[in-house]
């Protein structure tokens, strides 16, 4: 095995972004509560698909390599996970073109109980930011710390990392693998073949690379099937609906999951985890995002 597939190969289903609890590139863990039940939107109507090998490789090899089909990414979505206990919103911009940079900022939302309680929006946010040079994280700090899913401190915390640009090599490496390629066995155990971020996401890489989801959710490809076509945040996305295995099953506390891919870059619009009874267990849920358009570069450089 080469020094290179080593440096992104991360054995066990850890590694998987559906993760019992969240972390950021920092190490910052991300904490929140909500009960959340699945409705369907009369606005949204499904028409049919292909659902052949083909077209289940295609979308999960775009998933795979989603990095390579846009250079920027600019929008806003909410992530619940009740397994995680966290409640987030999550605004990011990200740029892929020959100089990467990338930035998001993290709000705890507020969150519903198991008794039907409301607690308001926390205090506080954190911003991370990849300049093209430096890891930069910023986090606002609140009075209620202890307790608030974002912030960690009673005082604003700022840290500088000087990180390595990503090199052509490194960046290419992997580029255009299947799902074959990407999941292998060392010493016994499955292990996952990451590609690496050159723009260094956050949270944010959870909707637009979504190659863990691809690795995790549809390893197996009789467990889950394109079931048609659905406009989400005013993009037209494919279909993915199926079956979690027993694993999943379990961490989860759930049954079966839906995913809204824009079919031309492997962008994940949106997720839903469902236990037996239709309620959401994990969501990702886009408010707004657009692909392709100009960004706001002082928010890489001063927040």
């Amino acid at each position: 095995m080469s020094a290179l597939k080593k440096k992104f190969l991360i054995a066990g289903v850890a590694s998987v972004v559906l993760a019992v609890s969240l972390v950021v590139y920092n190490g910052t863990d991300i904490a929140g509560n909500q009960d959340n039940v699945a409705q369907a939107s009369a606005n949204i109507q499904k028409v049919k698909v292909q659902n052949t090998d083909e077209q289940k490789t295609k979308i999960q090899t775009l998933m795979l390599n989603s990095i390579d089909h846009y250079k920027t990414a600019k929008g806003s979505f909410e992530y619940f996970s009740e397994s995680g206990n966290f409640h987030i919103s999550v605004d990011y911009q990200t740029d892929l073109s020959d100089s990467p940079k990338s930035y998001e900022k993290v709000r705890g939302l507020a969150k519903e109980n198991k008794n039907g309680i409301t607690t308001a929006a926390e205090p506080g946010y954190e911003v991370s930011v990849y300049d093209g040079e430096n890891l930069i994280n910023y986090n606002s700090g609140s009075s209620d710390y202890q307790t608030n899913s974002v912030t960690k401190s009673n005082v604003p915390i700022k840290t500088i990392v000087k990180v390595g640009k990503v090199s052509e090599k490194e960046r290419n490496y992997l580029k255009n693998t299947t799902i074959h390629e990407r999941i292998t066995t060392v010493d016994g155990e499955k292990a996952y073949i990451h590609r690496i971020d050159p723009s260094y996401m956050g949270i944010a890489k959870t909707s637009l690379f979504p190659e863990d989801i691809a690795m995790g959710l549809l390893a197996d490809d009789a467990r889950w099937d394109i079931t048609g076509q659905e406009n989400i945040a005013g993009v037209k996305t494919v279909v993915i609906e199926g079956k979690l295995n027993s694993e999943y099953s379990k961490r989860y506390n759930a049954k079966t999951f839906k995913l809204n891919i824009e079919p031309n870059t492997g962008i994940m619009i949106q997720m839903e985890v469902f236990d037996s009874s239709g309620t959401i267990k994990e969501s990702i849920k886009t408010k707004n995002i657009e692909i392709n358009k100009s960004l706001d570069t002082k928010l890489f450089t001063s927040f």
